[in-house]
Order: C-alpha cells, then structure tokens, then sequence
C-alpha cells in the first residue's frame, strides 16, 4: 500500500471534479470566466469539500502560479491578535508580480476561521477592507454565526450541506478501483454509514480498511460503535425490563471503553423507526438531546448511560 494518504491523493484538483455541491460549483465556475472573485465564506459541516473546492478553483484561476498566490492558515493557531496584525497584514499588503495571465492579487485561506476570537475578527474587518485590491479572503468555518457581521457583509456566503449517501458511494467506489481494492457494498454502506456525510472521514476508514480482512470488526473497533448484536441484546432487555442484565451490559460497555457520545446515533435511529407513539418519541429524542448536551459539557457518562437506558424502560 502506498505512504500517501488517500484524502490528499484523491482530493479535486478541478471544479468539474466535484461531483456534489452543483449549485455552489455552478455559481463559481462564472469566477474563471470573469477572472474574480469575491471575498468569501464557506460554511458547513466536516468532510463536506469546503477546502477542496476552493483549492480546485484557485488552482484552475491561477494555473502554474498557483502556490505563488495562496496562503493557507489554520485559524485555531493563527487566532490571536497579534498574529493577524504581524503575519497576515503583512501577507496581505505584499505587492504580487501581475506579469504573467493571472488575476492581479492573491489569495489568504483561513481555515476554521469560527475559532478566532473577536478582536481578532475585528482587527482582520479592516485588514479585509484594506487591501482588497491585491488580497482577497477565504474563510472556512463550521458555523457562520461565529463570524462577526462587520466581516459577514464584506463576503459572499456559501452553505455547504452534508453529502449524499451516492455522493460518497460515488467517490468511494471509484477510489476502489484505482486501488485495487475489492471491497464488499456491505462494508461500502456500513463506512457511508458512520461517516454520515463526512468524505474525509468516509476515505480515511476505506483506507483503514485496505489489507484488512476483518473489515466489518475494524469498523466496529476504530468507530467507536457497539456492534449491532450488542445493541440489539440492549434493546431487547429493555422492552423486556431486564434491569439486572442491563445493569450488566452498561457496565461492560462502560469498561470496555466505548463512549456513549458515539452511540448515541444509534439511540436516535433506533427511537425515530420504533412503534413508539409520536409524544414519546419527541419527549424521548428530547432527553437524548439533554444528555448529548450533557456529554459535551463533560458529565458522566456511566450516569448518563443509566438515565437514558431507565428512561427507555419507562417509556415502553
């Protein structure tokens, strides 16, 4: 197997390239006609192609020069103050050689750019407004509403949305046969699965799974997921009201180091396709949405897994 990783070997070097997201790549194909563009903002969730399509559209805008007239920065490092007002104003204010086909300025992709504190925005609004002529601004972020308005009105925003199951299949698929790699549609379907929409995620776990043949175990290890066994003997216990044996069962999920955050999925599919009635399922994704809340604030998660396995008992 090569040393490369697959994400970087098969990331889009053209827009045409990018097999999702139509509206968006249609809408910037009129930026190589024009030879412009405008400051931009891409939000949306992980693994969705924010930084592949703007890397494809500046590679095919300036050609040859491409890696003369990009500077990519990782916002969660680069998020303080000073950083904007030392590296990227004086990124920003460099004159660029205009001789050759290309357009006339250059470009600054702030990757994760809603992890940047406010007066960091602040102090980036007018760096942004500035030096426009010569520099214009990327700005990849999971939430929008993270990013100041001041900056917000000075782009152009574009949501990027989660991938389609064919979407992935897609890429997985062809990925396959320029590797070789023959692998089952049932394990194709259970990495989509767990990817939810995220590419990068979804071409991270084919690779894992590349000379690999326990496919189906590797997933269930490196996912964090309880196999589909161990959460259907949870399930049945519970319509049973087993409480010892689900006693059990937490405990041994609990020790074996799984993390209720990841199995939480698997709760929400399970209560949207029961025979519950629609009150219990609303107030029952209402409690998992209380206790994902509670996950995330670093609560327990033994005492989380027990309210919520005692709440399903009680709701049946």
């Amino acid at each position: 197997m090569e040393n490369n990783l697959w994400v970087e070997k098969y990331r889009p070097s053209k827009l045409d390239e990018i097999n999702s997201q139509q509206n968006i790549i249609l809408s910037l194909k009129y930026s190589l006609i024009t030879k412009n563009i405008p400051h931009l903002i891409f939000f949306g969730p992980s693994g969705c192609g924010k930084t592949s399509t703007i890397l494809a559209l500046l590679k095919e805008l300036f050609g040859d020069n491409y890696k003369n007239r990009i500077i990519e920065l990782n916002a969660s490092d680069e998020r303080g103050i000073n950083i904007i007002r030392d590296k990227i104003k004086v990124y920003a204010k460099q004159s660029i050689n205009n001789s050759d086909n290309s357009p006339p300025w250059k470009v600054i992709i702030l990757d994760e750019a809603d992890t940047m504190t406010t007066d960091s925005q602040f102090a980036l609004r007018r760096i942004i407004e500035q030096y426009s002529k010569i520099t214009r601004f990327c700005m990849i972020c999971n939430y929008s509403n993270k990013i100041i308005d001041p900056i917000i009105s000075r782009c152009s925003l574009y949501r990027f949305s989660p991938l389609s199951h064919n979407d992935i299949f897609n890429k997985l698929n062809f990925i396959c046969k320029n590797e070789n790699f023959n692998c089952e549609i049932k394990i194709l379907n259970k990495i989509i699965d767990i990817s939810r929409g995220d590419m990068r995620k979804g071409i991270n776990l084919l690779q894992k799974c590349y000379n690999n043949k326990n496919n189906n175990e590797l997933l269930n290890e490196i996912s964090g997921r309880i196999d589909n066994t161990l959460f259907n003997n949870i399930i049945t216990n519970i319509k049973l009201k087993n409480i010892n044996e689900l006693n059990n069962i937490i405990n041994y999920i609990y020790n074996q180091g799984y993390s209720l955050v990841n199995q939480i999925i698997l709760f929400h599919d399970y209560i949207i396709n029961s025979d519950l009635s629609n009150q219990q399922k609303s107030l029952a994704i209402i409690t998992l949405c209380e206790i994902d809340q509670n996950l995330i604030k670093g609560c327990d998660e033994y005492i989380q897994f027990m309210k919520l396995i005692y709440y399903l008992i009680i709701i049946q």
